[in-house]
């Protein structure tokens, strides 16, 4: 029987992969032992070295523990996390140590007694093709002269270890017993020493702290300065994994990454301390595409950073994905980073988001992560994941519709991303979020519209529309979006009457030119649309002589991005927010418009004048000629927000709360549903409709 190195879970011998998280399993993989892999957890209260005293257990699995600790006397105690595992031991003597270390991974480039050669790339270039992640992890001063060789270049199992010259054995991770010392563990309460021994019997050194983070403009430090700099440094043997963390923490300082900021050992044990932060996980997927692409596009940033140095995350899952308290995107742990050439020691394996490439045992390259990236977005944006349990021989299906309906292009750039085969990606992380890039920017409309009966009136003689005419195409794609409130009046529903025969006659006169090959000034084609209904009004009052005196006002706009054509007959408005200020954009044709215009009432004056509900304007109003109808040209940016809306809100609602209502609400349709109720709250004496028009 063996053990999966990552979650414990035990297989029979002949297994490949772990039936609980799908690593691959081969004969290197520890076996089952009595004995534990996880340190037993500390009690609150216990003293750790550099006086870091336990708070509580937030988590463990099979191999560390995580916890809420303090550092005592500090000013101010601010929290951190301690992440937790037992220190690497001494191996029993130098012959199982290489003969563990052989069992492990099999140097790149052998000389006859099995040593890696140094070659000479390898000197010039310390990040080349030929570097590994573990050359990066902190490594004790060295005590030969300057002048000295330098020792032959270890594989990534093998390191010096805090003590040892470098020309003694390394100790392998490999060779380690994780039998935990009956005598390792710390008191409650208790202070530990921090002059006592490291396991290893080095004599201790201090804490490895991160260096302030470089300023905005700084060049990142690449890894082979990192590694001078880490030669420098005495510091406690924290082992393989947390020693590479450390270092990375260190030199990947882009500020998507969970970074650690000390390393220490303590009693058999060994450290990582991050800062306490407020780390949120993603919102539950399904999610709406604008804030998938951008997630994704942060993700892809963070890879890039990455990529330039050489390396590639390999860990790129949603549980390695949170959301810090300023919003921003955070990857979490380090733990599997390395480069092309590394041997494949430390893989994880993440069903359905882990390149297939890994799973068939094939070269890798930094093409993985683009997969792994593209599987992402596919989870946020369908809830689902990639069915990955035939990638050892042949892709798996991708589903997006049915059931999943996404636009087209967006399609198409995850569909490239997560190719089964590596060379049909996309050639970089930076083309994939080039690509994503160019998507977001694409201009967005959301609508909701509602119309309301209100509080005293006993039939709705208002009418409202919302159409769209899109052409998602890949090779002409076009977007057009018409929205129509009509009020109507005359009574015994001849109001009814009016409002859908105005509501009817626009919609047909627009889509009848916007089908035909000529461009259209959409500002003349809205008020050409109102003119028509005046006509289709006046033709039904003449077949019907008892409907005499209806009509309607109307407000329309035609948003053809960014552009955007408001047009209107009478008192119904349309109000643009922008910049988180708001603004009517119509001019009523009403009584006290024109009194305040020449100065004799003032706009507050007119919410209550006694003549405020006659109009001057509308549909169907005169016998013959134009209506009178007016438009504005208006242009969107992303962010905007539109308002259409029946004289039915704005009598009861001042453009003070409209405003208000309009920022409060991210959602339009939780915007037009709060600015109903506030009408009716106001006393709903009329008929009440909104249109509310979101751009992003």
């Amino acid at each position: 029987m063996i053990k999966c190195p990552d979650c414990g879970e035990e297989a029979s011998d002949d297994a490949k992969f772990c039936n609980r998280c799908g690593r691959g399993l081969d004969s290197s993989s520890a076996p089952v032992q009595s004995s534990v892999t996880r340190p037993e957890p500390l009690a609150s209260g216990t003293i750790l070295k550099d006086k870091f005293e336990i708070i509580e257990l937030l988590a463990g699995n099979s191999i560390e523990n995580r916890y809420r600790a303090r550092r005592v006397g500090a000013e101010p105690q601010a929290a951190v996390i301690l992440r937790e595992r037992l220190g690497p031991q001494p191996a029993a003597d130098a012959d199982t140590q290489v003969e563990s270390s052989d069992a492990v991974t099999a140097p790149l480039t052998s000389t006859e007694d099995g040593a890696k050669a140094n070659a000479p790339g390898d000197a010039e270039d310390p990040n080349g093709p030929r570097a590994k992640t573990a050359e990066l992890k902190p490594i004790a001063a060295p005590t030969a002269p300057p002048e000295a060789a330098d020792p032959p270049a270890q594989d990534a199992e093998d390191e010096v270890t805090s003590g040892e010259t470098p020309s003694e054995p390394a100790t392998s991770e490999a060779a380690v017993s994780s039998e935990p010392a009956a005598s390792s563990e710390p008191v409650a309460g208790a202070e530990v020493n921090a002059a006592e021994p490291t396991p290893n019997g080095a004599a201790p050194a201090p804490v490895v702290t991160q260096p302030e983070a470089q300023g905005a403009g700084a060049k990142p430090e690449a890894p082979q300065d990192l590694h001078e700099r880490l030669e420098e440094i005495a510091q406690d043997d924290v082992g393989e994994v947390f020693g590479r963390v450390m270092a990375l923490s260190m030199t990947l300082t882009h500020p998507a990454f969970q970074r650690a900021e000390a390393a220490f050992a303590n009693n058999g044990r060994v450290y990582l301390v991050y800062a306490d932060e407020a780390l949120a996980p993603m919102a539950a997927p399904p999610i709406g595409e604008p804030e998938a692409i951008t997630a994704a596009i942060q993700v892809c940033q963070a890879i890039s950073f990455v990529h330039r140095r050489g390396l590639r995350l390999n860990d790129i899952c949603p549980q390695s994905v949170a959301i810090s308290g300023s919003g921003r995107i955070k990857l979490t742990g380090l733990d599997y980073v390395s480069n092309d050439n590394e041997l494949a020691g430390d893989l994880v394996f993440n069903d359905g988001y882990t390149a297939p490439e890994i799973y068939r045992g094939k070269q890798t390259d930094k093409r993985a992560d683009i997969f792994s990236a593209g599987a992402l977005l596919y989870t946020w944006l369908t809830g689902e994941r990639l069915e990955s349990e035939s990638w050892r021989e042949e892709a798996g299906p991708v589903r997006f519709y049915p059931p999943h309906v996404i636009t087209p292009e967006l399609e198409q750039a995850i569909l490239r991303a997560i190719q089964f085969e590596p060379s049909a990606r996309w050639a970089t992380i930076d083309d994939f979020k080039t690509e994503l890039t160019r998507l977001l920017g694409q201009f967005r409309v959301r609508i909701a519209a509602l119309t309301d009966v209100g509080m005293v009136r006993d039939h709705n003689e208002d009418a409202i529309m919302v159409l769209d005419y899109l052409r998602d195409s890949l090779v002409a794609p076009d977007q057009n979006h018409l929205c129509v409130v009509c009020d109507g009046m005359g009574g015994a529903e001849a109001g009814e009457v009016a409002a859908a025969i105005a509501v009817g006659t626009i919609r047909d006169y627009v889509e009848k030119r916007l089908a035909g090959a000529e461009t259209v000034d959409p500002g003349k084609l809205m008020n050409g649309a109102l003119e028509e209904a005046n006509s289709k009004i006046l033709e039904y009052v003449v077949a019907h002589p008892e409907s005499r005196g209806m009509g309607s006002t109307g407000v329309t706009a035609l948003i053809t991005p960014i552009a955007a054509a408001v047009a209107w007959v009478g008192d119904s408005r349309g109000y643009l927010l922008e910049g988180g200020s708001l603004r009517q954009v119509t001019k009523d044709h009403s009584l006290v418009q024109r009194l305040v215009d020449i100065g004799q009432i003032t706009p507050a004056e007119a919410r209550t004048h006694e003549h405020k509900n006659v109009i001057t304007r509308s549909l169907g109003a005169r016998a013959s000629g134009p209506a009178g109808a007016e438009s504005v040209p208006v242009r969107l940016k992303r962010g905007d927000k539109m308002l259409l809306c029946s004289d039915g809100l704005t009598t009861h609602v001042e453009d003070k709360d409209v405003e208000a209502i309009l920022r409060r609400h991210r959602d339009p349709y939780e915007a037009a549903r709060e600015l109903i109720a506030a009408a009716n709250a106001g006393g709903g004496t009329d008929n009440i409709s909104v249109i509310v028009i979101q751009a992003s």
